[in-house]
């Protein structure tokens, strides 16, 4: 059963009041049953992949079906100039591989590049299979080029839906003319995962990985719902794991959810968030938020929690590492959009608290250099944040 647990960075607080830093820590817990997938493949078939493109995703489309059960469904869809289904819906085991395979021969490369009505496609596909509630959908784009007409901001629009469905985008851009915005928007709005493919040979392992990691769902639709205090005001959410992410809530009176990536087994999730904590008397403990975890039916509560005191000794106890993964995140944030230099500008504030020696400071500077000093490839890296287990 999955978990959480919450803790601040100043567990006292003085009575006129501050800004606290909380973080959510949660633990999927494990997985009790094998999972139902489907998999939908969206693929740039433009004149752009021409070559070794278009050719390893026909190789990836073929490793999909290497790992998929007989009750998984898979789909694809193709877009150029226009969109077009070349698989639709279809349960795995109702196909031969032969025949699955002659619709991957299908995927040619020729004409513009409309992205929007293929992911438009894919949603149908995705939508169309009466696989029941529990079923993990995955929506796997697949692009090295910028749509014909539309914007990133249109894309967002598009992403919500998509995550509205119960879909969730993993996207991939390769090569170096994709529009990154447009890909990291499909990716973080809809509470999946973006990254750059550096060559040909990673298409493979963008669709194996992804698929793989479908199977290990524990439950793919959870949220985190909090209940916030009269005169609590929250104004910073990210996602910090698995990848760093910026969330955006929307508030009715003092409650709002914060959607949260479908958990995986052995990987866990944390949200951070800043709270301004209002002036209360000395000695009184205040709830500053109620957290309730839904994940597949079940449920899991903590409180966010502070005590106001007017002892200096209590005001300085501080969780130091709170506050840094905080930090960390943001300027992980920072360096996936390529702001360089607001990244430099949260690492010279994180070294002025914490010390030019401390090792997360170090390693700030270290990975601002890398990205300052590389490309897309360094950018979507820098927001895979690693604990200490290892674990992303």
């Amino acid at each position: 059963m999955a978990s959480i647990d919450t803790s601040v960075n100043r567990p006292n607080v003085p009575a006129d009041g501050t800004t606290v830093t909380a973080e959510i820590d949660v633990e999927p817990g494990e997985q009790e049953a094998d999972v139902r997938r489907h998999i939908a493949l969206c693929i740039d078939t433009s004149g752009s992949m021409e070559g070794d493109n278009i050719k390893r995703a026909r190789d990836g489309a073929a490793w999909v079906f290497g790992l998929l059960a007989d009750e998984d469904y898979v789909s694809i869809v193709a877009f150029d100039t226009e969109a077009t289904v070349i698989l639709p819906a279809t349960r795995w085991s109702d196909l031969d591989r032969q025949t699955a395979m002659d619709h991957v021969e299908e995927l040619t490369a020729g004409g513009g590049t409309d992205m929007y009505n293929g992911l438009k496609a894919a949603k149908e596909t995705l939508s169309s299979s009466a696989t029941g509630p529990d079923t993990v959908k995955r929506l796997l784009l697949l692009s090295d080029g910028k749509d014909n007409e539309r914007t990133p901001d249109e894309f967002e629009g598009l992403a919500e839906a998509i995550d509205d469905a119960g879909i969730r985008i993993q996207s991939a851009g390769i090569g170096t003319d994709y529009n990154e915005d447009t890909i990291r928007t499909l990716g973080t709005v809809g509470r999946g995962t973006w990254t750059h493919l550096e060559a040909p040979g990673d298409i493979e392992d963008f669709f194996g990985e992804a698929v793989e990691q479908a199977g290990s769902v524990v439950a793919p639709d959870a949220h985190l719902d909090l209940d916030v205090a009269p005169g609590v005001e929250v104004s910073e959410v990210y996602r910090a794991l698995p990848q760093a992410q910026e969330v955006s809530p929307e508030w009715e009176a003092n409650a709002t959810r914060i959607k949260l990536p479908d958990l995986i087994e052995r990987e866990s999730q944390r949200v951070v968030l800043k709270i301004h904590a209002p002036p209360r008397e000395p000695g009184s403990e205040e709830v500053l938020a109620d957290v309730q975890l839904s994940a597949r039916g079940d449920t899991a509560s903590d409180q966010i929690a502070v005590e106001y005191t007017d002892e200096q000794e209590k005001l300085a106890e501080h969780n130091e590492s709170v506050d840094i993964d905080h930090k960390q995140t943001v300027i992980r944030t920072e360096l996936g959009k390529g702001n360089v230099e607001a990244a430099e500008t949260k690492v010279e504030q994180m070294t002025v608290i914490h010390g030019e020696d401390a090792d997360a400071v170090e390693e700030a500077e270290r990975q601002t250099e890398i990205v300052k000093e590389g490309g897309r490839a360094e950018q979507s890296q820098a927001t895979q944040i690693v604990d200490d287990d290892g674990i992303q």
